[in-house]
């Protein structure tokens, strides 16, 4: 959110009081971050470097803000306590603990938009449309942040600052709103065991499905249009990037382990899912009845040397046997007579093999 004009009769209950209070609620947020960064590096240290990296720098950048906003504490509580909050000129801390609570959210909601294309890489338009959507997010806060830094509290904004910093804050409400209802959706068609307990399940499933770091962007919204202008809403922007890190951390360390390495029984099912899917489209494609190949006897039988030589001779044992006999003879004693030969023998024998269908 962009930084509200405070009048000069606002009390310092209302702003630097609730700016204290802010600092503490985002500073109990960071001490789960920490404890879940110290667990995810201690049980899966199999996991691939990029994914570490990752971590390490969203660790880095959530640390970031927390120094920060202790320092705009220090700066409104101590240094320049003397002063009219109204006339106090914006911090370069909160302005820059802005751009790196863009930062987490944005690498949190790029974590959840890979998610999601695993869970259904049929539906790769889904993720796609939900990456552009919080790309456009970041880059008008950031814009925003980088223009309404030179004016005071007391200074009232352009309009098209406010703008700026409007469509960004309800861009990253609506790419949360896509990502939770899409892992809801995703995820309710894997199936898959759960022993943790139903209560345990409900309370990871808000946290894991983006249900919790989407309330403190909505209560960042509406604390700004509703008491304004009381800066209750700093203590949910505060405490937005700490729940994002902590969503992303909870569902990485959810993950079983099996051998020693990460096991992800969500995305396992959805991939099992997606092959099987494959190739039964694949199969689909084939045709109904698949040709008939030939088998080693039957080729043998049809062009081999000994079966063609041993077919003529049977030929020209029997037309030797109607010649000795005499036309009158019966078809009967001609096959005796050509059965008595040994080529015709294997001849029969070839044939016997070629109607063995058991092959």
């Amino acid at each position: 959110m962009w930084w509200p004009s405070v009048p000069d009769h606002v009390s310092q209950d209302s702003t630097v009081g609730v700016y204290v209070l802010g600092t503490i609620l985002a500073a109990m947020f960071y001490g789960l971050t920490f404890l879940q960064n110290l667990q995810y590096f201690d049980r899966y240290r199999k996991d691939c470097l990029a994914m570490k990296f990752f971590i390490l720098v969203l660790w880095l950048f959530d640390s970031t803000t927390m120094a920060l906003s202790m320092q705009a504490v220090y700066i409104f509580a101590v240094a320049r306590r003397n002063l009219t909050f109204a006339t106090i000129d914006v911090p370069e801390s909160v302005e820059v603990e802005r751009a790196f609570s863009f930062a987490v959210v944005f690498m949190v909601q790029m974590y959840f938009v890979g998610r999601i294309w695993q869970l259904g890489r049929r539906y790769w338009y889904l993720p796609a449309f939900i990456g552009l959507v919080s790309t456009i997010a970041i880059v008008t806060g950031l814009a925003a942040t980088a223009q309404s830094s030179a004016f005071g509290l007391a200074s009232p904004h352009p309009a098209w600052i406010d703008g700026l910093s409007a469509a960004s804050a309800a861009l990253q409400i609506a790419t949360d709103v896509m990502i939770n209802a899409s892992l809801y959706w995703l995820c309710s068609m894997c199936k898959h065991n759960s022993s943790k307990g139903v209560l345990r399940d409900a309370l990871v499933n808000v946290v894991n499905r983006n249900v919790l770091s989407t309330l403190m962007q909505v209560m960042t919204t509406i604390t700004y249009f509703a008491l304004r202008p009381r800066l209750v809403w700093m203590s949910f922007h505060m405490a937005s990037s700490k729940v994002h890190a902590m969503s992303l951390l909870s569902t990485l360390n959810s993950r079983d382990l099996v051998r020693g390495a990460a096991h992800d029984a969500e995305i396992a099912d959805a991939q099992i899912r997606y092959r099987l899917e494959r190739e039964l489209n694949g199969a689909a494609d084939l045709p109904e009845r698949p040709p008939i190949i030939p088998s080693i006897h039957q080729l043998r039988s049809q062009s081999s040397w000994f079966a063609n030589g041993a077919k003529s001779a049977e030929a020209d044992d029997t037309k030797s046997a109607t010649d000795a006999t005499g036309p009158g003879t019966t078809s009967a004693s001609v096959s005796v007579s050509a059965l008595s030969r040994g080529p015709s023998v294997h001849a029969r024998s070839t044939t016997a093999v070629d109607g063995y269908h058991g092959y």
